[in-house]
């Protein structure tokens, strides 16, 4: 049951804005009363358990702790008690609460296998809403870039793409069953539309990132090079508003989002430079920048960076932490991946691929972090999360594997007898069998037992 309702949970991550979970059951949405009742049954399997997954010696959770501490104190040192009406805690709960539910559902393989494909199926669900809104409005507003929908803001969605999108491509190259494969090569082929009409230029140069590391990653990287160009062909010629145009020609509306980005950059250097420890606060962002001799406040709540976000709100105290996340999250899936390089078990080569994959989505997630504040999407924190679980399923799958080692040595033991005879019975056959004589079939008698033995 926590599996089936964790996989809900997961399938709403990339598609936040949907009128379903917003939708109000008394105080509560539906989104939330779903987060209520996963961690509500992760706490259930904890206690019948009679283990803390979250909190074991596999899961590296040290540096996320101290980040959500710092996150929590900030909002209560701020805010008082009028925190627990703020969103900027709220977040930093639900995300704790992500973590606590990821890692005490994703224990095992076949867990993380599905919560893989649910939360893949999940991105191509909401780029189909992406792809709706170009259909419908693309002939009624020259230029039209999709503002997301349901998937959220086209830049965030773009991210999403970035996170998930190479996980599929090391998915298609694992020796996968049949339905799998068609899954994500549908998913991918959607997705990959969808992010043509976002048109997001920080999700291009990520998603950029992401795929020179899947092709550097790939034994074939001719061939995958020539299959990531030919994927990237419609992207670049894409027509009208895309991302490729953008950053080549950029308009009024782009040209100036560049220089509001600027200025929210130089605005968060003056915060840091006043509250260099512990931040000005989360959610307290209130960009201001001096323009001929005055202070200018700037109509934005968020730094559009997320290291530069970070920083600003909690100081070098939550900005240490959270690159060490990152980190940590890059350096346990390259270790995973390459301690599974020679796998010969379908078990461990599928461990591989998704080390992979999770690898390359958070390098493209850090190129893509430089132009928005993403500190907020749970579909990153939960790729962080899911890193995190590698390391544990690994020495599952090598204690599985270490109990049916005996097994397979006593079966040895008992055909190695019958083996014995069997050769013993080969070798009175030879030699009572008569000399081979010129040109006769007689000759074919003695090479006849050496060779069904070899088989």
């Amino acid at each position: 049951m926590i599996a089936f309702f964790f996989y809900l949970l997961v399938f709403t991550l990339p598609i936040p804005n949907h009128p379903v979970l917003a939708y109000h059951i008394g105080p509560l949405t539906v989104l939330k009363c779903l987060g209520i009742v996963c961690l509500l049954l992760a706490i259930v399997e904890m206690v019948r358990t009679g283990s803390c997954p979250p909190f074991s010696k596999r899961i590296r959770y040290g540096w996320f702790l101290a980040y959500f501490l710092v996150a929590v104190m900030s909002c209560l040192t701020h805010d008082g008690l009028g925190a627990f009406h703020s969103d900027s805690f709220m977040y930093t709960l639900s995300t704790f609460s992500l973590f606590l539910m990821t890692t005490t559902v994703i224990r095992s393989l076949r867990r993380l296998r599905w919560a893989v494909l649910v939360a893949l199926g999940s991105v191509a669900w909401g780029s189909l809403y992406v792809i709706g809104q170009w259909v419908h409005f693309h002939n009624v507003i020259p230029g039209f870039r999709t503002w997301g929908g349901l998937a959220g803001d086209p830049n965030y969605y773009a991210v999403t793409v970035v996170l998930w999108a190479p996980l599929m491509m090391f998915w298609l190259m694992a020796k996968r069953p049949r339905w799998e494969k068609w899954f994500c090569l549908g998913c991918l082929s959607v997705i990959l539309v969808g992010f043509i009409f976002a048109a997001s230029r920080g999700g291009f140069l990520g998603l950029s990132a992401t795929l020179l590391f899947v092709i550097w990653h790939t034994r074939r990287r001719l061939r995958t090079l020539a299959i990531v160009a030919l994927l990237m062909l419609p992207i670049l010629l894409a027509p009208g508003q895309s991302a490729v145009t953008r950053l080549l020609h950029p308009d009024n509306s782009d040209e100036q989002s560049t220089e509001y980005r600027l200025e929210l950059w130089q605005a968060s250097e003056r915060s840091f430079l006043q509250h260099p420890i512990f931040g000005i606060g989360m959610g307290h962002f209130h960009p201001q920048i001096e323009k001929n001799g005055q202070l200018v406040n700037l109509p934005f709540h968020v730094a559009h960076n997320t290291y530069i976000g970070i920083v600003t709100d909690l100081g070098l105290a939550g900005f240490v932490p959270f690159i060490l996340v990152l980190l940590g999250s890059l350096r346990r899936s390259n270790a995973v991946a390459r301690r599974t390089r020679a796998a010969t078990t379908p078990e461990r080569r599928l461990l591989r691929q998704v080390a992979l994959g999770l690898q390359a989505g958070l390098i493209g997630y850090m190129v893509c972090a430089f132009f928005l504040s993403t500190q907020w999407q749970q579909v990153f924190w939960f790729a962080a999360f899911l890193s995190m679980c590698l390391p544990a399923i690994e020495a599952q799958i090598a204690a599985r594997a270490a109990r049916e080692a005996p097994r397979d040595v006593n079966l040895a033991a008992e055909l190695q007898p019958a083996h014995s005879a069997e050769l013993a019975g080969a070798n009175i056959t030879d030699q009572l069998a008569p000399a081979p004589t010129n040109g006769g079939p007689t000759g074919t008698v003695q090479s006849l037992f050496p060779r069904r033995l070899r088989f």
